[in-house]
């Protein structure tokens, strides 16, 4: 399929961000390196964004726009809040209706990728008290991680830390087939999903043109 989009990577994004308390950009990042470094080490691909090493360690340049898009298109909140014993502003994401509505309408994707998406689970319920800025000092403090297996110290700015698309014969991979695909691209845009719709109503009621 010609300019695929990564629609695995924006569903593991909101199913991450309904799951986890209010949360920012730091503290998603963290817990999907430790997520998907997770998932290799059992032969499993669930999202696929490749993390390179940078000044706040595993990081991918495509998560945070990713993240913003589902915010601007409302299938969650995101707000800008200012934290005076940092003197620093962040844009904290939590999960909204829209959120729980569409996961339940992909209930049942969900329920046939439980291989990776039980893991998230786990993740979410052991690092839950954690911030952004603790997830990334625990990462540091692991003496062996990512594709060296050594202290994230120990890799150069912008080596690859982390890729799930290495794994070439995994035991499973969270993959869309031709029809979850529309089926997520039309949930994902409101504006299609009326116009559709609207089109089946008028073809219902005969309005149809054919040109």
């Amino acid at each position: 399929m010609s300019n695929r989009i990564d629609y695995e990577n924006l569903i593991i994004d909101l199913y991450l961000i309904k799951k986890m308390n209010r949360r920012g950009y730091l503290y998603i990042v963290k817990i999907l390196y430790l997520y998907e470094e997770s998932l290799i080490k059992q032969s499993l691909i669930g999202s696929t964004y490749k993390m390179y090493k940078y000044h706040f360690g595993p990081y991918n340049a495509m998560i945070k726009p990713n993240v913003e898009a589902l915010a601007r298109r409302g299938f969650l909140r995101s707000k800008v809040q200012y934290f005076p014993r940092q003197d620093e502003f962040h844009t904290l994401y939590e999960k909204n209706e829209q959120t729980e509505t569409f996961l339940k309408e992909i209930d049942e994707l969900i329920q046939e990728n439980a291989p990776v998406f039980e893991p998230l689970d786990g993740l979410i319920e052991r690092f839950k008290g954690y911030t952004g800025k603790r997830l990334m000092n625990y990462i540091y403090s692991l003496e062996k991680t990512g594709v060296k297996q050594t202290r994230m110290n120990d890799y150069k700015l912008n080596d690859i830390v982390v890729d799930p698309c290495l794994l070439k014969r995994p035991k499973f991979a969270f993959k869309l087939d031709e029809d979850w695909y529309d089926t997520i691209e039309v949930l994902l845009d409101p504006s299609y999903k009326t116009r559709l719709e609207q089109a089946i109503q008028d073809a219902r009621e005969g309005r149809v043109v054919f040109n």
